[in-house]
């Protein structure tokens, strides 16, 4: 069986294809599946040796790909977005079966299957996994996230296993950053907890994130250190693994390190908590009421949200963090 799957998506939106991946597989082991993303999603399918092959999704899929792709012979073809590229690669796919998310506009001559999943949680991978399950006859349960361990590099880093937290301070959106202080307070209140030594901070490679983790790693002490955006995903995967906790912004990290069965405290601002949340794992979140006021117009909204998001207290993040760390032990199971 040859089964398709397109999304347009970057880090986060990848890895939440991962569990349908998982359950193609459990279900048909011989099943070849290909991944059609963006380039900058991804990274992020390194981490899943169920995908037999994973191809660049362009904004305008060309006659070329398009060819390729009805070349293969699929069985399925899945678009897991509702955005025109993945709709058109799959429609024009060639696949046996072909469904895609939401209503089929022109493209219902092309097309086998279309809507949307069923089930209420609003989460990408269950919203995903509901037209897969759905098309394909599998278990509508979606599982978890799915980076194995096989696929995982080591960081280079010296710390002892589950004796060190990870802090992932920086979010590329403005309005989803804390300043110094709120994380230099809490990396100081996590290495008086039990069990914490060391402090890991997390960053990209561009500059302006590997000085925000150098500031902070001056201001939290000699316990801290900073990544300095030298590790790849498969590298950050190990240390995710390897790290007792993560805390962090609304970012993909967190969803690597639900992935590989790592607590995660997120803290959330103005951003999709329902279908952002780590999935299926042990976590607790932080988070503002992101509800609109009745006649509220988008601009108040955000100003709204950034006040708020503003007024999160460290303590709040270290509760939750306690909790977690009452919750778990330093023997961590193997992430399959």
């Amino acid at each position: 069986m040859r089964v398709l799957l397109a999304k347009t998506c970057g880090l986060r939106g990848a890895l939440a294809i991962t569990p349908s991946v998982r359950a193609i597989r459990e279900r048909h082991p011989d099943a070849r599946v290909t991944v059609l993303v963006p380039p900058e999603g991804m990274p992020m399918l390194e981490g899943c040796p169920g995908i037999e092959s994973a191809l660049p999704l362009p904004a305008s899929p060309g006659p070329s790909l398009l060819l390729h792709l009805r070349r293969q012979g699929f069985d399925h073809a899945l678009a897991l977005s509702r955005t025109p590229s993945a709709r058109r690669v799959v429609a024009l796919s060639g696949a046996r079966r072909r469904a895609i998310l939401g209503p089929p506009g022109l493209l219902r001559p092309f097309l086998d299957a279309w809507g949307e999943p069923p089930g209420p949680d609003p989460h990408e991978a269950a919203t995903n996994h509901g037209l897969v399950a759905s098309a394909m006859a599998l278990d509508p349960r979606p599982g978890p996230l799915w980076f194995a361990t096989s696929r995982m590099q080591e960081h280079g880093l010296l710390l002892e296993p589950a004796r060190f937290a990870v802090l992932h301070p920086v979010s590329r959106d403005p309005a989803r950053m804390l300043a110094i202080p709120f994380w230099s307070q809490l990396g100081k209140g996590l290495l008086d907890l039990p069990g914490i030594d060391r402090v890991v901070v997390s960053c990209g490679a561009i500059a302006e994130e590997r000085l925000y983790a150098e500031a902070l790693c001056a201001e939290i002490g000699p316990a801290a250190s900073s990544v300095a955006g030298r590790l790849r995903l498969p590298q950050l995967a190990r240390l995710l693994a390897d790290a007792r906790l993560c805390l962090g912004v609304d970012t993909p990290v967190l969803q690597l390190a639900a992935a590989v069965r790592c607590p995660v405290v997120g803290l959330y601002g103005p951003s999709d908590y329902p279908r952002n949340r780590p999935w299926d794992a042990l976590s607790r979140n932080v988070r503002v009421d992101t509800a609109p006021y009745q006649g509220e117009t988008g601009a108040d909204w955000r100003a709204r949200m950034s006040r708020a998001f503003g007024r999160l207290r460290p303590e709040q993040a270290l509760q939750a963090a306690e909790e977690l760390l009452r919750m778990t032990d330093p023997g961590k199971s193997p992430v399959a």
